[in-house]
């Protein structure tokens, strides 16, 4: 049990004790000075202020006192908090969060707040310090304050910070409008399938009829497929295997006769083991490299913009609905987090509607590409 030491210093009385506090994720003593009243009539002499120091170290006494952090946030997000994540999370994941971590590390810099007392006012000007410095889109804005309030959950969870989120009622700050997500269209995909070159040509169908994540791309292998579906099983990031992006993309994706026809020719072109699109070692392919070494060139010749990968996954999904198929269906051919309960939580073979909805998919680009044969005849 303390007592402390009070000493007048000026006109202030002080006490100086002992706390627990957290510094870097570990609980270490540190010596603390408070000031206690102003010297008065009152407050003349040491037994005076006896009954206010008295009611400080009284929780501490007890050991009903939480230690709480003394980090800066600057600290806590750097060293504790990014450490936390590239532990627990996928590297692509991890990365995101970083580059969250590089939009407020500025202007925290001068800022050296400690965690224990940052407040909703301090979360809400630094959100809107970091939109005034240059205009981003208003989804920016939203995953920085998802970013921030996470990492005071994971404060609050270890016990970090006592108290509420300071970050849940922070406003978020307008930005620009959504840009909208570009999408291949039939004509581009079709066009593109004329001109490139192999293996590049069966990763586009392949791309363009399942609406893989690049990443699953990657992963693929030949021990994926059954029958007419693809169990997606893992992810690959800048050359390292990794799980699903969530537990809903751990579903079967339909296959249909016309891309498993491709996959077959492309079997005997390849290996026929392990990773489906692979290089002479084995590994996946950087798909990166890909369209650098075997599409770019190809591509600037037939005059069709190249926009990324992802594209390709916004396309399944544009044309799914063009075709009047039920958002549900396409939400479960995307794999989407937000499908129904049964499908975030029980793996089960794909649903007949979805066979029917991709059939739809193959039959339209049969179509245009018999359309723009049509047209390059004439």
């Amino acid at each position: 049990m303390q007592t402390g030491q009070i000493k007048r210093v000026g006109n202030c009385w002080l006490l100086r004790y002992w706390e627990t506090v957290i510094e870097n994720g570990k609980t270490v003593r540190k010596r603390k000075a408070k000031k206690l009243a102003t010297y008065s009539r009152e407050y003349r002499d040491e037994d005076s202020v006896r009954p206010l120091a008295d009611l400080i170290l009284a929780p501490i006494n007890a050991n009903i006192a939480k230690p709480e952090s003394t980090d800066t946030v600057l600290s806590f997000l750097e060293h504790v908090y990014l450490k936390h994540v590239r532990e627990a999370k996928k590297p692509s994941t991890a990365k995101g969060y970083e580059d969250m971590f590089k939009l407020v590390k500025p202007h925290l810099k001068l800022s050296q707040v400690q965690l224990r007392d940052f407040d909703t006012a301090d979360a809400d000007k630094l959100l809107h310090d970091v939109a005034k410095e240059k205009q981003r889109a208003h989804t920016t804005h939203k995953n920085l304050k998802s970013f921030l309030s996470g990492a005071f959950k994971f404060a609050k969870r270890n016990r970090l910070i006592n108290g509420e989120n300071p970050v849940r009622d922070a406003e978020i700050p307008r930005g620009k409008p959504k840009a909208k997500r570009p999408a291949y269209t039939l004509d581009e995909v079709t066009g593109m399938l004329e001109v490139l070159p192999e293996p590049s040509r069966t990763i586009v169908f392949t791309a363009a009829l399942t609406g893989l994540r690049l990443s699953e791309l990657k992963g693929l292998r030949w021990e994926d497929f059954s029958g007419n579906e693809v169990q997606v099983q893992r992810g690959v990031w800048h050359g390292k295997v990794n799980d699903t992006k969530t537990l809903a993309s751990r579903e079967a994706v339909p296959v249909v006769p016309f891309l498993l026809e491709q996959l077959e020719e492309h079997k005997r072109r390849n290996s026929g083991t392990g990773f489906v699109f692979h290089g002479e070692t084995g590994q996946p392919l950087w798909m990166e490299n890909v369209y650098r070494r075997d599409m770019k060139e190809a591509l600037e010749e037939a005059k069709i913009k190249w926009r990324g990968w992802h594209p390709f996954r916004y396309g399944v999904g544009t044309l799914l609905h063009s075709l009047g198929v039920d958002s549900k269906i396409i939400q479960a051919i995307l794999r989407h987090a937000n499908v129904s309960t049964t499908l975030n939580y029980y793996v089960k073979p794909v649903s007949e509607e979805s066979y029917q909805a991709m059939q739809k998919l193959e039959n339209a680009f049969k179509a245009a590409s018999a359309e723009r044969r049509l047209r390059q005849a004439k």
